[in-house]
């Protein structure tokens, strides 16, 4: 059975779903759902898109006015990827197409990966969630917008849930998608992400800027961005995004400084006129376990985020889509205790862990190496031919197995630059 409300279930699809920005005014004291997903992030949209479309009935509650606000988010996804979370590639959300990516070390050394055809695209967040709930919508999923839940509890297989202090909600299954620092989730016993291991990210866009729109830029360097890059993605062939992510360091000051090395014309007066969204970036992995009795975790709050490029929209909406159909499931069979929701765990790590597994031990030798390092990996990779095995080779969301695989017994000539790096003499 559907979850329906006459002012949020719509048969036609407008441009811009007007119902989502519309202040929830319904009284919740005596209601109850299926499923009650925290957070209508992609992650959460998708998870509540695959429950609801198998009959479950799906309440998603975020606690902004709007859908895709505040944006956190790059949005340079792979046209793969999005096929992969069923999303497709030629949505208006995407702002531009890429060839490939360039890369540059500390001083300058540059390779590209590139293919004939586009492979990855740079997305407007807004439009792109706004999208996701349009189909978690359509298959019958109610969105709830500025509904905090403020506290949980689990009693006779029964989540009872207290939205903005108002009401309770009960719901036999809770969908946790928070994000990067989920508050639910800390009361629901689950080891959630340690905030001490997270990056601190800022990006801007910037116009009149001269970059080729073909192509993504990553530039390393522990003085430019330590633990992590900053990133140039084009928009246009004269409007860029432009970031970085980094540990224990100042990034305002950090992207300023990038900015006046790779534009030079930029002045601060013009910098700090300049509109700048923040966020955290997650490069630790994945939390010990997603499930619980009555739980599943997804996306953001789950860390099941790309370690070594911090991207989380393809592998969250990957598990989402496992969650929402292991959520409508245990519904169908009233088995909501953990050793069948257990079943989303499984499914996922089969299909992502040993990805995780690779990409973590890159990223923890990328983070032990300093730019002196950097640059002779750089000086390695352009004289072995390895950009071009990863322009042949290469996948985007699965960047820890193609390397590993790529590198394969070129391992030998990586070592003794990664022994230098990492032991302690």
């Amino acid at each position: 059975m559907l979850l329906k409300h006459n002012s949020h279930i719509h048969t036609a699809l407008p441009s811009i779903p007007t119902f989502l920005r519309e202040k929830s005014k319904v009284a919740m004291e005596t209601e109850e759902v299926d499923v009650a997903v925290i957070g209508a992030g992609p992650s959460g949209l998708i998870a509540a898109r695959e429950a609801s479309l198998r009959g479950a009935r799906v309440l998603v509650l975020e606690e902004h006015e709007e859908i895709g606000l505040p944006c956190h988010c790059a949005g340079l996804l792979s046209m793969k990827g999005l096929g992969e979370i069923d999303v497709p590639s030629n949505g208006r959300y995407v702002q531009n197409r890429f060839r490939g990516a360039r890369f540059f070390s500390p001083s300058n050394l540059s390779f590209t990966v590139e293919r004939e055809e586009g492979v990855a695209c740079v997305v407007d967040r807004y439009l792109l969630d706004n999208f996701l709930a349009e189909q978690a919508s359509r298959n019958g999923s109610l969105i709830r917008l500025n509904s905090r839940v403020k506290t949980v509890e689990y009693r006779d297989e029964r989540w009872l849930l207290n939205v903005n202090g108002h009401g309770w909600l009960r719901a036999r299954l809770l969908i946790d998608a928070e994000g990067a620092l989920p508050k639910v989730l800390d009361a629901t016993g689950l080891k959630t992400l340690d905030a001490k291991n997270l990056l601190r990210g800022l990006q801007t866009e910037i116009k009149e800027v001269d970059v080729d729109p073909d192509f993504v830029e990553i530039h390393l360097g522990n003085r430019l961005a330590p633990n992590f890059f900053a990133w140039v993605i084009p928009l246009n062939d004269e409007t860029a995004r432009i970031g970085l992510a980094c540990r224990d360091s100042n990034p305002r000051d950090l992207l300023f400084k990038f900015m006046r090395k790779r534009f030079g014309n930029i002045d601060d007066e013009n910098l700090r006129h300049l509109s700048f969204r923040s966020g955290l970036v997650i490069t630790c992995g994945p939390i010990e376990r997603t499930y619980n009795d009555g739980l599943l975790v997804v996306g953001d709050s789950a860390g099941q985020v790309k370690p070594i490029t911090g991207g989380g929209v393809i592998f969250g909406g990957i598990c989402a889509k496992i969650a929402g159909r292991v959520a409508s499931e245990a519904i169908k069979n009233n088995k909501v205790g953990g050793d069948f929701l257990k079943k989303y765990e499984d499914e996922w790590r089969a299909k992502l862990q040993k990805e995780f597994r690779t990409a973590l031990l890159v990223r923890r030798v990328l983070d032990k190496l300093s730019d002196k390092h950097l640059d002779k990996l750089f000086s390695l990779i352009i004289r072995e031919g390895i950009d071009e095995i990863l322009s042949r080779e290469g996948d985007m969301d699965f960047q820890g197995t193609t390397i590993s695989k790529v590198i394969g017994w070129r391992i030998l000539k990586f070592l003794p630059i990664i022994f230098r790096a990492i032991l302690p003499f």
